[in-house]
């Protein structure tokens, strides 16, 4: 009797889901192309399907706003029929597309994560590995390179199984350019070398189908990888070679990378007249495509230029206009929100492996006993994993944490470089504090990714910071970064901007507001087994009085503390910090100030060979 009751009801159900999928299906008798009759249709599915058609023709166009409200539309369609996921696919793939172009990175990688099961559980693999591909796009855009390779390496295999067409070519050129961007994060010849064999064999099955398009894009990643080289005239053929096959409709992306790639290899063979004339057309086509992170880059390249070319004003307003753009990018905010969902996405994904395992165990009772015990394996998996997934995350947060002083740091320096470049007429002296500041910029940022760093690369850096902050400040203050001579500071590693936060809190709050010379000491020393760092100044130390600089060195405190604790957990050791006004008397250089103690284990870290 209850086999006859659960197979009447699993024949209802079906018959329900049947009539569900019929309605998902446009039945309308005039042409599927007419887009104002599928729109006006009473038939939802025609109207979701005309909704659908008509944003992919606005965001071609790049009208992206109206392209998502016919998208929300299209969307709300299909819901009210209950159509099955396949009908989403494309909706959310060009969602994630949409915002991608918008440098919305977060509802981009929601809608990328929603339609990635929907293609795994259909079989179709040229999404998937598109799906991938642009969720590693994602994560190199928000200055996530490992996560991008992750991603990227899951598409390969994917790919591989594709037969020679149009999307095979498209796939091949995507997986070029995600390791050659891997390859400038880390440095890593290798890795360039890997791009070089995918993109030949993007350029093979391109002219096998016969598609302009991905040859141009192909030559354009050969251009990239010759660059990297220092093969200039070698790379310079290869954009040639894609100019010739670009038409101005059809290619208008194509032009932009061109033109900036040409531009940029005629600035490193010193001609800056041109260099720049192909620059001003790239940051043209760039702003026609009305996408942010490509406009940053043109501007990016128009600094670089009159930075050589010794043109300082235009230098300035270039670089200004690019950090405009890139900080509000890669703020703290979107990463956070970005990893905060592909945490969500990931358990989402074990809860319905577990939801299935319990339906199984209710259908299959037979097999209760083994279902139980592979519940209890997979539930102390998942613990595991859950730990070392929360121990990533902290590690993020700190690199998010380190990465908090950025843009207050780098508006700052500009705000200075510009008060500067007006005070002063000296060519030489702006030029020199332009290349600080550069060098500062891609150090700070690089060390976002860092985890350790040798001592001798912190006191080259913090001598450089500090340099730059007298600018701001001239005749302010003066400072002195030493180490003890037992002190191995090209072995000896620490953690990374793990000092920058207290200087800083010294110049910003410390010697605001006092009527005699400032002076900033940090040294190095070794204490039995342990590294000790000193930071003191003679500013006006901590209390009621310094009310802006407490808060300052707290929220400092709190960032350093959460990375002892991290550095405990991992080496197992017993580093320590402390913050205390200095006490009368007690030191030779002051009667007031604060002076800040960091013990650290002596760590030594031997160097890698390449992968």
């Amino acid at each position: 009797m209850k086999q006859q009751v659960l197979l009447v009801a699993a024949l209802a159900w079906l018959s329900v889901k049947t009539d569900a999928q019929a309605n998902c299906d446009c039945t309308e008798k005039s042409s599927p192309d007419n887009l104002q009759l599928l729109m006006q249709s009473a038939n939802p599915a025609c109207k979701a399907i005309g909704y659908e058609k008509a944003a992919k023709e606005l965001f071609d166009r790049k009208s992206f706003d109206s392209s998502e409200l016919f998208l929300q539309t299209a969307l709300e369609n299909y819901k009210k029929i209950s159509c099955s996921e396949s009908k989403y696919l494309q909706v959310y793939k060009l969602f994630s597309r949409l915002y991608e172009n918008k440098a919305e990175f977060q509802q981009s990688l929601e809608y990328s994560l929603k339609a990635l099961p929907i293609a795994e559980n259909a079989g179709l693999h040229t999404e998937r590995a598109d799906i991938l591909l642009n969720i590693a796009q994602v994560f190199n855009r928000l200055r996530q390179p490992d996560k991008a390779i992750l991603y990227t390496r899951q598409s390969v295999p994917v790919v591989a199984k594709l037969s020679s067409s149009t999307a095979k070519a498209e796939l091949l050129n995507k997986i070029t350019a995600r390791y050659f961007f891997y390859f400038q994060d880390v440095d890593d010849p290798t890795y360039a070398d890997t791009a070089e064999v995918y993109v030949k064999e993007a350029l093979i099955v391109a002219k096998e189908v016969n598609n302009t398009k991905e040859q141009i894009i192909a030559l354009t990643r050969m251009n990239a990888i010759y660059e990297s080289r220092k093969e200039y005239q070698k790379a310079l053929g290869f954009i040639d070679e894609a100019l010739v096959m670009c038409n101005p409709v059809e290619h208008k992306r194509q032009f932009t990378t061109l033109y900036g790639d040409k531009g940029y290899l005629l600035m490193k063979l010193n001609n800056f007249s041109e260099a720049r004339r192909f620059a001003d057309s790239c940051l043209f086509y760039c702003q026609e495509e009305k996408y942010p992170p490509l406009i940053a880059n043109a501007y990016s390249l128009i600094f670089e230029i009159e930075n050589k070319a010794g043109n300082y004003k235009e230098a300035v307003w270039a670089l200004t206009n690019e950090k405009t753009i890139t900080d509000s990018l890669s703020s703290t905010e979107k990463a956070k929100a970005v990893n905060e969902l592909e945490k969500k996405y990931n358990q989402a994904r074990n809860e319905k492996t577990i939801k299935e395992l319990a339906q199984q165990k209710e259908i299959y009772f037979l097999l209760a006993a083994a279902g139980l015990l592979g519940l209890i394996a997979i539930a102390f998996f998942l613990r595991q994993q859950s730990l070392k997934h929360k121990q990533r995350i902290m590690e993020t947060e700190q690199r998010l944490n380190r990465a908090r002083m950025n843009p207050h740091f780098f508006f700052n320096a500009l705000a200075s470089l510009q008060s500067f470049a007006v005070r002063e007429n000296d060519g030489e002296a702006i030029a020199a504090n332009l290349s600080k500041f550069s060098h500062i910029m891609r150090e700070t940022l690089e060390s976002t990714y860092k985890e350790y760093v040798t001592v001798e690369q912190e006191m080259d850096f913090l001598n450089e910071y500090l340099d730059v902050q007298k600018i701001r400040f001239p005749k302010k203050f003066s400072y002195s970064v030493t180490a003890d001579k037992n002190v191995e500071v090209d072995e000896t590693h620490i953690p990374a901007m793990i000092i920058q936060p207290f200087a800083e809190n010294s110049i910003e709050h410390g010697f605001s507001n006092i009527d005699y010379p400032g002076l900033l000491n940090i040294h190095f020393s070794k204490n039995g087994k342990q590294l000790l760092i000193e930071i003191k100044d003679n500013g006006k130390g901590l209390g009621s009085a310094a009310k802006e600089s407490n808060e300052h060195i707290s929220r400092a405190s709190q960032i350093i503390r959460d990375r002892i604790y991290l550095l405990n957990i991992k080496l197992k050791t017993k580093a320590s910090f402390s913050i205390d006004n200095i006490p009368p008397g007690a030191d030779s250089m002051t009667t007031n100030g604060v002076i800040v103690k960091i013990n650290l284990p002596l760590i030594y870290i031997e160097s890698k060979s390449t992968p």
